[in-house]
């Protein structure tokens, strides 16, 4: 079970209460607060799968057809091979109940213990982990499924991300109310990596829970990610630079839009890139993949052909798996780009506003 602990016995006698506009913005520096996510870590130990990093090229390789036919199976955008990946085909109905009761214990914690009462970065690290375990259980809970866009159309009303279904200790929120309030109450754009959605395009899932000891460190490793991916940037021409649709969801973080995506893009981008973007002289937002981060892209086909190199289950089980034919392909091209990058290692000093504190 998720908990809060202590090393300091506090009797707690004020009951925490918040709409779903107006979420706490209160907290304690220097908090003796924090939150066990183990529950979490299990989850996403057991059934996230690392892409690797980004070869920021498009893949070479072709694509499975159906025989007779020509259709593609799969992920057929240049986006496809990256983003971590959830094991989501091996979920069973005791991996959605623990989903879900890790869920309802995450919006539990207000109503035992005051969100004022934990630091500015164990409230981030919260967000975060609430909004993974609430994505996650209602992909879950859909699966298969393919496109997710959507589930996150921030223009319909009665989309997931808008409704306000979830009982937060006294009040009911969205997604949406999550997001608005961290983007709201949280200055640093690096905040943007933090919301998991999904989807191949959006930010990463992480191998472990975001904590409040390491979660600008977190947000940090995923901005990179991003930026320096086909998902995130793409230099179309020496002038031209195209960025993730996923910028413009979140244009509130960069108020002159070119000029303050530019300056972000920058800080994050790794040295090859940055020479890449000197002669840029204009961005626009026209990259988006909503195809779903898991290894079947939502087609549950016959088993084809095997793949040894996955043998686990969401809880650690191991296991022999037959994939079909599209999952085998897209596991061998990753081995491929894997096998492909040579190890290196880059030094860098995180600036003052990345820092815990």
């Amino acid at each position: 079970m998720i908990k809060y602990l202590t090393s300091i016995a506090i009797s707690l006698l004020m009951a925490f209460s918040a709409s779903a506009a107006d979420l706490e913005t209160r907290h304690t520096p220097n908090s003796q607060y924090y939150i066990d996510y183990s529950d979490l870590d299990a989850i996403l130990k057991g059934s996230v799968l690392d892409m690797g990093l980004s070869t920021h090229k498009p893949p070479n390789e072709k694509f499975v057809k159906i025989t007779g036919t020509r259709l593609q199976i799969g992920n057929t955008k240049v986006t496809h091979q990256e983003g971590n990946r959830v094991m989501i085909q091996a979920f069973r109905k005791p991996e959605l109940t623990y989903l879900r009761r890790m869920r309802d214990d995450l919006l539990s914690i207000p109503s035992g213990l005051p969100l004022a009462a934990l630091s500015r970065n164990e409230q981030l690290a919260y967000w975060f982990n609430l909004y993974i375990s609430i994505v996650l259980t209602e992909i879950s809970e859909k699966y298969p499924i393919t496109y997710l866009e959507p589930l996150f159309d921030k223009g319909d009303p009665k989309a997931f991300v808008n409704r306000r279904q979830y009982m937060l200790g006294e009040a009911m929120v969205s997604l949406a109310d999550i997001e608005q309030h961290v983007m709201s109450n949280w200055a640093d754009p690096v905040v943007i990596y933090g919301f998991y959605m999904g989807a191949v395009g959006t930010p990463n899932i992480r191998t472990s829970a975001y904590s409040g000891g390491t979660v600008y460190d977190q947000l940090h490793e995923n901005a990179v990610d991003f930026v320096n991916s086909m998902r995130g940037t793409q230099i179309w021409n020496p002038t031209e630079l195209r960025v993730s649709k996923y910028y413009q969801r979140m244009a509130q973080m960069f108020p002159n839009f070119e000029t303050s995506l530019r300056t972000h893009i920058e800080k994050y981008a790794k040295p090859r890139f940055k020479q890449r973007l000197i002669p840029v002289q204009s961005i626009s937002a026209e990259i988006e993949d909503w195809n779903i981060a898991d290894l079947y892209n939502g087609n549950l086909g016959k088993p084809a052909g095997n793949y040894p190199g996955i043998t686990r289950n969401a809880e650690g089980v191991s296991y022999r798996v037959s994939f079909p034919i599209h999952v085998v392909q897209f596991l061998r091209e990753r081995e491929r780009k894997i096998s492909r990058q040579k190890p290196s290692v880059e030094i860098e000093e995180l600036p003052e506003a990345d820092k815990p504190k």
